[in-house]
């Protein structure tokens, strides 16, 4: 009985009867509830009519009428927050504009071929850093200029800094800062960690916040990216994980490495 009801209201003269139902019997049931106005009015006029005869009764009263006014106001200012609140994160997250499996697996490809020049290696391994570093300055919102990157190997069980740069030059003290920063970064054994507030560490460090991302075990290769300023990090970190976990795997990939510390 249950689906053949179903059946028919999903056909078009079934639902043409449900609303002709609903249009008939609707004002009936308003009717009915008019009559409880009297009903629900009654605790009202009680308090209304109350006559407070001693100070006790009267702070009594007035807890009763602040809750009666209070109520309705505190709904409707609830209700706007929420919307407000909606309305805020409503903001679509960012969305890399950038296909990252395509690009890893495009460099892979040409630098496991042996047809391929060390030039077009190269350039699909800048081509792949550049599209990183856009997507840096559009998530974080950040200028350009005021990024830099540099590819980090392992170099017989120490970190180095490779000739493998972007963005902003770098100065024989800056690469010694960054080689404490990321001595701190392969601590923690974390993927794509990051530092805020670098300045507050280093005096003259041309940077506020660092990025590292590397791959899992032992460092193979990573890639440090620092921005000149401090940046609403945990705001996009979601997107961020997002964006740099295809570059964990880039340490993985024996032939990529050999090719970046040999590559002058």
């Amino acid at each position: 009985m249950k689906k053949f009801v179903q059946a028919v209201f999903r056909t078009v003269p079934g639902q043409i009867i449900f609303w002709v139902i609903v249009s008939i019997m609707l004002p009936a049931i308003l009717e009915e509830l008019f009559a409880l106005n009297d009903m629900l009015s009654i605790p009202l006029k009680h308090l209304a009519e109350w006559k407070a005869d001693s100070t006790l009764e009267g702070r009594l009263k007035f807890i009763l009428l602040f809750i009666v006014y209070a109520s309705p106001i505190a709904v409707i200012a609830g209700f706007l927050a929420s919307r407000r609140k909606s309305g805020e994160t409503a903001v679509p997250p960012y969305r890399s504009r950038n296909n990252y499996e395509r690009l890893i697996a495009d460099v892979k490809e040409t630098v496991n071929s042996r047809e391929a020049t060390n030039q077009l290696k190269a350039e699909k391994i800048n081509l792949l850093f550049d599209a990183l570093i856009e997507d840096v300055c559009h998530l974080f919102q950040v200028q350009r200029s005021g990024v830099r990157a540099v590819l980090v190997i392992n170099n017989r069980g120490r970190h180095k800094l490779t000739s493998w740069r972007w963005g902003r030059a770098c100065t024989p003290d800056q690469d010694r800062m960054d080689y404490k920063a990321i001595d701190k970064f392969l601590e923690t054994e974390l993927t794509y960690p990051t530092w805020e507030q670098v300045k507050s560490h280093f005096d003259h460090t041309d940077s506020d916040t660092l990025l590292f991302i590397r791959n899992s075990g032992k460092l193979g290769l990573g890639c440090l990216i620092a921005i000149e300023n401090s940046i609403d990090l945990e705001k996009h970190m979601q997107e961020w994980e997002h964006i740099v976990s295809p570059f964990t795997m880039l340490g993985h990939m024996d032939k990529l490495v050999r090719f970046v510390v040999n590559y002058t």
